[in-house]
């Protein structure tokens, strides 16, 4: 497949070192750096080091850099820029015959020492990208690829498909042309970025710049493309066949947004990219738009009524991006880019091998996204300015009935309540999300001899607002007379709620009496400066510091205003061709909206409720002084059972809101009453890179982190702790443990509790966890230069261990978190990722991609056949509880004590380019898990589906997979 080239105009910056044939510095030598396709041109004159410096500058495609002076001359180039980063390029000056056959015989330079900075990253380009397997065209189904990066265990469906560093992927901070792409509610895209709006991406993984923040964890960060004086375009249109050209899973995998597929659906998928100027030189042009298209089919299948059959669901995702860019004057540009993305994930009814619930219970999932930005760049001779607006906007709309409001009936057969007939009717909840946020940053340069200054604001501001709860209109649980099971029958797929039949007796009726749209605003202030000083000719030093605010931390009590982040980095040369660098900083994080949220829409102001607050206040376990108006919500969601007279003829369930209000109900939240943290982590790292040459490049990287503050729940109101008598159980026979109990029930559990009433669990976000990460990556790195191939390879050895994965991670038993530090649910000792680009033939490419990696963590829980339950303490957690998983452990096992097995997968793609006079027509055939490998690990999977929940003892359950043998075609054509 063929890439049409273009550029992109955001903050980049720009170091040359001009040395003489003797390695000395060079100093007063004439510089020209130009891009020909945008129409710029920029000269200076090297300083008493040797250095040119230039910043900002369009982060683009196509630069070039030419020395003159007395001693002889030097270029570099064609070469890329990269968003948000200063690329060095050291020049020797050779005689001026040299230089001239070097300039006729100029190619593009991929590998690139790093000799500024410390910072840890890896990049792909759009044209290494289109050389690779890649599903969908998906940015997700790309980065694992990079060092530093994993497929990730989640803890919803949608979650983010990738974790860096083994941490939670929810926390990793998206980012196109330097701005926020993060949906705030949780975590992960706004915008999904499809590989066709990509210049290129980088993933930021530790020691970088202090312009970069609000995660303890890793950035990714976009550069989309622009046009140039070149029109160019590309259609592409890609299929996945399924059917026979795919095999059978061993367990349930998914789509590209984590819903169950079967092996056979199928996926069409069209794309367009135009790009030129609309004036020479000045005004240029580039629009992106991407549609794909998933075919799914469920099996509704309902034994007792006789009915089953297929139905059909489709996926679909419409990604638009657009930009202009505009040379206002010699030294100012200005660019507007819009992201437009509409994405609809359809719940057709039924599941992969049966289910009963039938079409009319139907739902939709819609996210809906827009980037709106305006930025402005100004380059002078030593001064430089970039600054951003940015308007964005984020609906989740999770369970939109496809057949409008209504009840929704479960139906049961009078006789047998034990398992439903069918579900029918409206799909039971609400979840209606809105984001809307703005974003302004600017960010000054200045160059004063040895040092180049740094310094900006960043401001982000968004506005919350969830709709949620449960049915309106009710969800019931119906008996069905057996005469009338016949005429639901007769019904058929199309079976609904004008089909009960009206002797149904009501089982129950649950109603959403307070269906409220609530929200809060996040503002997050961020200031930083930077000082890159070149301490000498082999030797420069980066002193950072930044401050990052987050109006989050003053819900409820206190405010964390201490977030000073100072950051150190050096980079030594002791040659032209080794690198030595190293940092150490502290990084803070935002915290995630939706801790804020959750505790709105499960809060409370009933003065029952009130009353166990200060029962806990009068034990101390609540601040004597707080103020629990203040730490309380009454503005969520509240549903209640009605008494009615006859199905769907019910009293009007506002008038059933003072009911709901003191319902007995086994959890309710407040805000944290002792004041919320940011988390935050002390990172630090080495690195060595040798350029062996200039299409060779290998090297090590060594980085340590210490997180604290991580978020987790607490219950306030928890159970007393319960220690299981292992030793006892192990001496006793089966028989004699089957004469005594070793567990507690939920009764003794309860009756435990530092105070009853209204609230079972009373829980707050707190932010006490932390977790330890050590890693070394070693990577060789070879450009294809004069070759027939090119290659990398990355090994990353690590360790990442916590007590708390998730916003709504709790302790095994009673709060006691010391206990439950152990492995990461992401953790792997080994990742070995290779890549090999092979060109036979012109025109021809062949890819083969292999990941291999160790296992993921297993979590051990009590064999229910042995103790009669898994919940041996009685606090009533379970498996799927609050998606995260909160069992039980077996008594005697650590948190995360087992392992799953190593698994390898390779994926091989073969493209076939061919240029004519109107353009370049190309193929392309990808098949994924060529050897249609078993993967029980290292694949995208909500954690409480995933096979690292085992029981303890039992054989090993496999309940999800990763993809199987896949195929993938490409058509495509570039002019």
């Amino acid at each position: 497949m063929c890439v049409i080239s273009t550029q992109a105009w955001a903050q980049a910056a720009l170091e040359i070192r001009i040395l003489s044939q003797d390695g000395q510095a060079v100093a007063g030598a004439d510089v020209t750096i130009d891009n020909a396709a945008l129409g710029l041109r920029i000269t200076k004159q090297s300083d008493a080091q040797g250095r040119v410096r230039a910043g900002p500058l369009a982060a683009a495609q196509g630069w070039q850099v030419r020395a003159r002076q007395a001693a002889g001359m030097a270029s570099e180039g064609p070469f890329a820029l990269r968003n948000g980063f200063t690329r060095t390029l050291t020049l020797s000056l050779e005689s001026t015959n040299a230089v001239e056959a070097i300039d006729v015989v100029a190619s593009v330079r991929t590998l690139s020492l790093n000799s500024s900075n410390a910072e840890i990253s890896a990049t792909l380009t759009a044209q290494q990208i289109a050389k690779l397997p890649i599903e969908a065209r998906s940015l997700e189904r790309l980065l694992f690829r990079l060092p530093g990066v994993t497929q990730s265990t989640g803890f919803f469906g949608e979650a983010p498909a990738v974790a860096i560093n083994g941490a939670n992927a929810l926390y990793t901070n998206y980012m196109i042309d330097g701005l926020d792409n993060n949906e705030n509610f949780l975590g992960g895209q706004k915008f999904a970025v499809p590989v066709g709006a990509l210049q290129d991406v980088t993933v930021l993984v530790s020691s970088y710049s202090s312009e970069f923040g609000r995660t303890a964890n890793g950035i990714v960060n976009v550069t989309t493309p622009s046009g140039s004086n070149d029109f160019q375009g590309e259609m592409v249109f890609v299929t996945r066949p399924g059917g026979f050209l795919t095999k059978e899973p061993e367990g349930t995998q998914t789509s590209l947004f984590g819903q169950p597929v079967a092996d056979s659906f199928e996926r069409y998928q069209g794309a367009l990219s135009l790009s030129g100027p609309l004036i020479k030189d000045r005004l240029f042009g580039f629009i992106n738009a991407e549609y794909i298209r998933d075919d799914t089919t469920n099996i509704v299948s309902s034994p007792d009524l006789g009915i089953s059959g297929d139905v059909a669901g489709r996926n679909t995702q419409l990604l638009i991006t657009g930009r202009l860019d505009a040379q206002l004057s010699e030294r100012w540009r200005a660019n507007v880019r819009l992201n437009v993305g509409d994405v609809e994930l359809e719940r057709p009814g039924g599941g992969l091998d049966g289910g009963v619930t039938f079409p009319s219970a139907g739902s939709v999932q819609d996210r809906q996204s827009l980037n709106a930005a305006l930025q402005v760049s100004f380059t002078g001779d030593s001064l430089g300015y970039s600054g951003a607006l940015q308007y964005s906007r984020f609906r989740w709309d999770f369970g939109q009935p496809l057949n409008g409001p209504g009840p929704q009936a479960t139906l049961f057969e009078e006789n047998d309540l034990t398992r439903p007939l069918a579900v029918i009717g409206h799909p039971g909840f609400i979840f209606d999300s809105r984001e809307r946020t703005w974003q302004t940053k600017h960010v000054l340069t200045a160059t004063r001899g040895q040092h180049r200054l740094k310094g900006g604001i960043d401001i982000i501001v968004a506005n919350f607002a969830l709709a949620g709860g449960g049915n309106v209109n009710g969800n019931f649980a119906l008996s069905i007379p057996g005469a009338s099971i016949d005429a639901l029958s007769a019904a058929g797929l199309d079976l609904s709620i004008a089909d009960v039949p009206a002797n149904a007796t009501i089982i129950d009726a649950v109603f959403e009496t307070q269906p409220n749209r609530f929200g809060r605003t996040q503002a997050l202030y961020s200031a930083f400066v930077e000082d890159q000083w070149q301490v000498r000719d082999d030797l420069s030093f980066t002193l950072g510091l930044r401050y990052d605010y987050d109006s989050l931390t003053a819900v409820g009590a206190g405010s964390d205003t201490d977030n000073i982040s100072p950051r150190f980095a050096f980079n030594y040369l002791p040659r032209p061709d080794i690198s030595i660098r190293g940092g150490v900083g502290r990084f803070v994080e935002k915290i995630p909206y939706a801790v804020i949220s959750d505790a709105i829409q499960q809060g409370s102001r009933a003065q029952e409720f009130i009353s166990q607050l200060e029962d806990l206040q009068s034990q101390g376990l609540l601040p004597s002084d707080a103020d629990l108006f203040a730490l309380t919500s009454d503005d969520g969601n509240r549903t209640v059972s009605a008494a009615c007279s006859a199905p769907f003829m019910c009293p009007d369930p506002q008038s059933l809101r003072a009911d709901a209000q003191n319902l007995p109900i086994a959890e309710r939240r407040i805000f944290n009453p002792f004041g919320l943290e940011n988390p935050e982590a002390l990172q630090a790292s080495l690195s060595v890179e040798w350029e062996v040459r200039p299409d060779l490049l290998i090297g090590v990287d060594m980085q340590y982190a210490r997180g604290r503050n991580l978020l987790r729940l607490i219950d306030l109101n928890a159970p007393a702790p319960f220690d299981f008598d292992l030793a006892t159980f192990n001496a006793l026979t089966p028989a004699q443990r089957e004469m005594m109990s070793f567990v507690r029930s939920p009764e003794a559990a309860d009756a435990s509790r530092p105070t009853q009433g209204l609230a079972r669990s009373i829980i707050y976000t707190d932010s006490g966890g932390r977790s330890r990460y050590t890693a070394m990556i070693f990577k060789i790195q070879k450009a294809r230069g004069d070759d027939f191939y090119d290659a990398s390879l990355f090994y990353t050895l690590s360790r990442l261990e916590n007590d708390t994965d998730d916003i709504n991670f709790r302790a095994d038993d009673a709060n006691r978190f010391e206990r439950d530090f152990g492995p990461s649910l992401n953790d792997r000792t080994h990742v070995i990722s290779g890549l090999v680009t092979l060109y036979p033939v012109e025109g021809l490419t062949v890819s083969l991609a292999g990941l291999i990696q160790s296992g993921q963590p297993i979590n051990f829980t009590p064999d229910p056949a042995v103790f009669g339950t898994t919940d041996l303490n009685g606090d009533g957690l379970s498996t799927a509880d609050q998606f995260t998983g909160n069992p039980d452990r077996f008594p005697g096992e650590s948190r995360n004590s087992g392992r799953l097995g190593w698994n390898a997968v390779f994926d091989i793609g073969i493209g076939y380019g061919l240029e004519t006079t109107a353009g370049t027509f190309s193929l392309r055939a990808d098949v994924f898990n060529v050897t249609n490998a078993n993967r029980t690990s290292g694949f995208p999977a909500n954690f409480t589906v995933s096979n690292q929940v085992q029981t303890f003892g039992q054989p090993f359950q496999q309940t999800s997979a990763g993809q199987a043998r896949t195929f993938q075609l490409t058509a495509g054509y570039a002019f």
